[in-house]
């Protein structure tokens, strides 16, 4: 699991998101963009990324289909804090 920090795009200013990119192709992330395994990875993931970054314990995430655009495509966690205009990215796999 290799765990990003990259500014976020636009000039407003909103809470952080936590995007999980799974080892899979284009054509597989079309057919299973809309069935994430969001409960492992709230399970698996997410200890695993506040823990790299020193976030609190407490610190809230909720899931959004449509957190990085409104038609979809860029589903994400959302963080209830902001990293300094950052959004955290999380590759699973081999693929970067």
């Amino acid at each position: 699991m290799k765990i990003e920090l990259r500014p976020q795009d636009g000039a407003r200013v909103k809470k952080t998101r936590v995007y999980v990119w799974p080892d899979e192709t284009i054509l597989d992330n079309l057919v299973n963009r809309r069935d994430r395994p969001i409960r492992q990875w709230r399970k698996d993931v997410l200890p695993k990324v506040f823990s790299e970054l020193g976030l609190a314990e407490g610190t809230r995430a909720r899931w959004s289909q449509y957190a990085g655009c409104s038609c979809g495509c860029s589903p994400a966690f959302i963080l209830d804090i902001n990293l300094m205009n950052r959004d955290i990215h999380v590759s699973l796999g081999g693929k970067e």
